[in-house]
């Protein structure tokens, strides 16, 4: 009989060295992408964290603000229209309204026949809402060395600053407004030029009337100001916490234009409306000031770009960002309201998002 032969078995070979390298390459990773996840979960826990949890009715002080556009000033209209409008701010507690009275010319001065209808409109508000704080939006793009074009204004002129300051005192003093809103862009951060013409505005339309300036977003230091506009290539998106103390001494009202951010998501703009609440804020209340700041929300749904997605800024997002921005502190001495941007495309809903989210109803 035969004998069976069972043959030794074979030793097992060792990974082939590359193998073994892919592996530890593989374990490295994982590694380093838990870590970074950590990392970015611990940053947006610092970025979104709260300190306490008050709904916005917490925050509602009755005294919001809305632009409104050009026809009121430029157009005829009647009684009912102006019950209308009336009736439309008393419900949304609006305070104040930012009435398109420009644009301004390239030599400072804006045409009566833009504005034929304004002391009618002022005077109409007043009598239906007493308490309602009319003022002249004035408006135009700021640009250096650019003359007197018609479509741009440059501060850097003085006399083109002491015609601007003149204009605005005619609608304070003439037509019955309770102040002005500057909304010059883009005002570079640091830029003395802006600084002059509030000073000059300031001593022709008196103490009493409202001096107020849209504001662009804040950032912690110059130098991410630089990069930002070197990134984006746009002047206009950012000002320090340093010039933001200057300006606040100069005026009563600035108004933060918390839209065209370029966040693509609803949880990246939310977070952004939180920080910017809350920097502006202490900016403005850490320098010697009694300015307020009112946060501007967007409410037009452009089509999607680089500067805007109404996916992400809306009503919605920008007031749960601004509430969760005035829970990050216990006092907001410096904190007037929120402004709508723009009335003339609110829709119903738009209405509703604003009553229950803000106004508690």
């Amino acid at each position: 009989m035969a004998h069976l032969v069972i043959p030794a078995p074979s030793p097992t070979l060792p990974p082939a060295p590359t193998a073994r390298r892919r592996r530890g390459w593989w374990r490295l990773g994982i590694i380093v992408v838990a870590i970074l996840m950590l990392v970015c979960e611990g940053i947006w826990w610092r970025v979104t964290a709260t300190h306490t949890q008050f709904a916005g009715p917490a925050f509602n002080q009755h005294t919001n603000a809305i632009w409104i556009a050009h026809t009121w000033v430029g157009d005829s209209h009647s009684p009912t229209d102006y019950d209308a409008l009336a009736d439309e701010l008393r419900q949304g507690q609006i305070t104040y309204v930012y009435a398109h009275v420009g644009p301004l010319n390239g030599n400072g001065t804006i045409p009566s026949a833009r504005y034929l209808y304004a002391a009618d409109f002022v005077q109409a508000m007043h009598q239906r809402l007493p308490q309602l704080r009319v003022l002249a939006w004035i408006g135009q793009i700021y640009r250096a060395g650019a003359g007197t074009a018609s479509d741009v204004v440059d501060l850097t002129v003085s006399a083109t600053r002491q015609q601007i300051a003149t204009t605005s005192a005619h609608f304070t003093r003439d037509l019955g407004f309770d102040g002005i809103q500057y909304d010059l862009e883009p005002i570079p951060n640091n830029d003395n030029h802006f600084l002059d013409l509030l000073r000059t505005t300031r001593q022709l339309i008196g103490p009493q009337a409202i001096l107020a300036v849209t504001t662009p977003n804040w950032v912690p230091v110059a130098r991410v100001a630089d990069a930002m506009r070197a990134i984006t290539g746009r002047e206009d998106t950012w000002w320090t916490t340093y010039y933001y103390e200057r300006v606040s001494q100069l005026v009563d009202q600035l108004d933060v234009m918390l839209y065209n951010t370029g966040m693509p998501t609803a949880p990246l703009y939310q977070a952004f409306a939180q920080q910017e609440t809350e920097h502006i804020l202490r900016a403005v209340q850490n320098a010697p000031s009694t300015a307020t700041v009112i946060i501007g929300l967007p409410t037009y749904r452009d089509p999607p770009s680089r500067a805007f997605h109404s996916a992400a800024e809306n009503l919605t997002t920008g007031l749960r960002g601004v509430i969760a921005g005035l829970n990050t502190a216990t006092d907001h001495p410096a904190f007037g309201g929120v402004a709508i941007y723009p009335e003339w495309v609110m829709t119903h809903a738009d209405w509703r998002t604003y009553e229950q989210i803000w106004l508690g109803q």
